[in-house]
């Protein structure tokens, strides 16, 4: 049974965070992959053509070695194991699990706050560091969108955890709580 791009991103992406970890080198293979990751986002016919089943393994190595050179011994090996197995396709997705645990394992969450206009930069700042404190993180990232309709209050959502401290929120309660004494 072939696996799904999630089952190989977290497969792969856990196994190198195990390594990096086990090299006592993760914070350096973070920022390095998350570059890469960048680049990699900036020119998807570079991903394209290094899964492209149609050219020949040589070439793909002679194209990756040329790229590669400036990067970690252990973020070329892992390329190269990408490339070997057929799995580049899947490197921006084992990149964004890596990050995942990357994050749970420093204690960094990220979110979004809806509010009913453009928070400033301080309150969103004040924000993110009352809820890590709150839940024992480091940091939280958090956007901001806006949305006219809650009228005011904020919906803080990160990860599964949602909050909604919204006036539309508490109104719908309230007209709940005066229907159901009826």
């Amino acid at each position: 049974m072939a696996l799904s791009r999630e089952e190989i991103a977290a497969r792969y992406g856990t196994a190198l965070f195990g390594y990096a970890e086990d090299v006592h080198n993760l914070d350096a293979i973070h920022a390095e992959l998350n570059e890469l990751a960048i680049a990699l986002k900036e020119n998807p016919k570079f991903v394209a053509t290094l899964s492209d089943p149609i050219l020949n393994c040589k070439d793909k190595e002679a194209l990756l070695t040329s790229v590669e050179r400036d990067l970690s011994e252990e973020v070329q090996n892992f390329l190269n194991m990408l490339l070997d197995y057929n799995r580049f396709d899947v490197v921006i997705e084992i990149i964004a699990f890596f990050n995942q645990l990357y994050n749970k394992a420093k204690g960094v969450a990220s979110g979004t706050v809806t509010t009913s206009y453009q928070l400033s930069s301080d309150e969103l700042s004040r924000l993110s560091d009352g809820y890590a404190k709150k839940y024992h993180l480091s940091s939280v990232r958090l956007e901001n969108e806006v949305d006219p309709s809650i009228i005011g209050g904020a919906v803080l959502q990160v990860g599964d955890i949602v909050i909604d401290g919204s006036v539309k929120h508490r109104l719908t309660k309230i007209r709940r709580q005066l229907i159901d004494k009826k």
